[in-house]
């Protein structure tokens, strides 16, 4: 495929114009220039004052100043912690703070969102794994790179993860940043957050507490069920048809969040084809869950689909290609309940040519020394805090070990939970963060087993012990698991239990 423009619907149609009249879009302006080496005198003071004290490598930054290199160009000139004296350009910072080799004080990440500027913002890790823990909902902000971009739709979240802690593969954002947070949602997506990601995400108010306040929130997806022809209606020379989508359930969507793009598609093999031009409609928080009929054809619509996204979960895409006929206005997007109306318009006598581990420990010990003579009253009780957290959690678990039965044990994971949740939450380092969310992973990990032989055990019994504290240990359970295997097996003993 040769895409040949990608748009949402308030500027779809210049591309489908163009793109219809065989113009050729590959035309760009000049190559983006490199953002500048030296930064101004303001840029250079901000930037001095946020690298101060913080971690480049193995080395901590003792102290910064700037230094004058050419009429307002200046360069970072940084004391570090083994008495060495060096000058930074812009590039070169820029280059540590993608490749994660500099660490700001305080657990900050300095960031370059634009390639072109030296533009610079600073993510507060800690506040924003707060925020992620506490938050209720995910709104996301849909950026350029995405045919949804500019689009806000807010989706339930389900669990705050590390992508490191669920072993998985980390990718990198449209600026180079590896991802390193991950929202699994309700509705079985999972979004790979990078610290720039992060950053955005707060800028845009991202995270909701309160799902009440947030507006239509996706807890499921939608389900398309069929597509359905609305064949011509000639009025006056000009005429309306269109395509219905057709899903389970009334859309809490707008018009603005199904938006088409077009492609030229170039068919492959030997010898000179006709390419055909594909329009392209997305439905988000969508799924297919079995082949709907296709529409053969439609006026000047041929091979009419709707196909599951490969590159993006919870996607369907309807398809059609053009037949060359012409469109001179925009297909227009009408939401109605369960259904999704497209609606093109064809008008009489028209012509071909119209359409278109950071630190290892030794580091951390040197950087906690030289930090400790500004940590705030509200810093340090947020470090005793963790440490006091963590080690009840802990404790929890060591004493569940030695625990007679089921639901003491049971209850002490539970309550465990709580804590290290709570502690991830008063987390004041990436460590910190990282060792919460995998003590709070592992008791998730054991309690299906625990919870599965507490069942079984209260089943054999008879008549049932304990009936109402089995079946408050499955619900709990049953909140905490999305593999669907063990999900399935704890739902079937829930049922048996309410049953006995």
């Amino acid at each position: 495929m040769n895409r040949t423009s990608t748009a949402r619907p308030r500027h779809g149609w210049l591309a489908l114009a163009a793109a219809a009249a065989g113009l050729v879009l590959a035309w760009a302006g000049p190559a983006a220039a490199d953002p500048p080496r030296y930064a101004d005198k303001d840029t250079a003071l901000e930037l001095a004052q946020a690298l101060d004290k913080g971690v480049l490598g193995n080395s901590l930054i003792s102290s910064t100043f700037i230094q004058s290199v050419a009429r307002d160009q200046f360069v970072i000139r940084a004391v570090l912690d083994n008495g060495a004296q060096e000058n930074w350009d812009m590039h070169q910072i820029r280059a540590w703070s993608q490749a994660e080799t500099l660490t700001l004080r305080k657990n900050r990440a300095l960031l370059f969102p634009k390639e072109q500027t030296n533009a610079f913002a600073v993510l507060d890790k800690n506040d924003f794994a707060h925020k992620a823990l506490l938050a209720k909902v995910y709104a996301k902000t849909y950026d350029e790179s995405d045919v949804l971009a500019g689009q806000t739709i807010r989706y339930a979240i389900y669990r705050f993860n590390l992508v490191d802690l669920l072993n998985l593969a980390p990718g990198t954002d449209a600026r180079g940043y590896r991802q390193h947070y991950v929202f699994d949602l309700e509705n079985g997506q999972r979004e790979l957050l990078s610290y720039l990601d992060a950053y955005n995400l707060l800028a845009h108010n991202g995270l909701i507490v309160d799902s009440a306040t947030a507006g239509p929130v996706m807890r499921a997806p939608y389900r398309l069920t069929g597509i359905e022809p609305h064949p011509l209606r000639m009025v006056n020379g000009t005429g309306r048809f269109g395509v219905e989508m057709r899903f389970d359930r009334p859309l809490q969507l707008d018009a603005g969040d199904f938006p088409f793009q077009l492609y030229e598609r170039v068919f492959p093999g030997k010898g000179p084809r006709e390419p055909a031009f594909v329009i392209e409609f997305t439905a988000p928080n969508a799924i297919l869950p079995e082949e709907v009929p296709p529409i053969s054809s439609l006026e000047f619509l041929q091979q009419i689909q709707a196909v599951s996204d490969q590159h993006y979960q919870n996607r369907v895409l309807l398809r059609a290609d053009l037949d060359p006929e012409v469109l001179n206005v925009p297909p227009e997007v009408e939401v109605k309940g369960p259904s999704v109306l497209l609606t093109f318009i064809k008008v009489q006598d028209q012509s071909v040519a119209d359409r278109k581990a950071l630190m290892e420990a030794e580091l951390r010990r040197r950087e906690d020394k030289l930090l400790s003579g500004s940590l705030t009253p509200e810093e340090i009780a947020r470090r005793n805090s963790y440490r006091q957290l963590m080690e009840t959690g802990l404790g929890q678990i060591e004493r569940a070990r030695d625990l007679p039965t089921y639901q003491q044990r049971i209850d002490l994971l539970v309550a465990s939970l709580a804590n290290f949740n709570d502690a991830a939450v008063s987390a004041s380092n990436d460590r910190d963060l990282e060792e919460a969310l995998r003590q709070r992973n592992l008791v998730i990990v054991k309690l299906p087993d625990l919870v599965t032989g507490y069942a079984n055990e209260a089943l054999r019994s008879k008549p049932m012990a304990n009936k109402n504290s089995v079946q408050k240990a499955l619900e709990t359970t049953i909140n905490l698991t999305r593999d669907p295997v063990t999900l399935g097996q704890l739902q079937e003993l829930l049922a048996r239990v309410k049953g006995s």
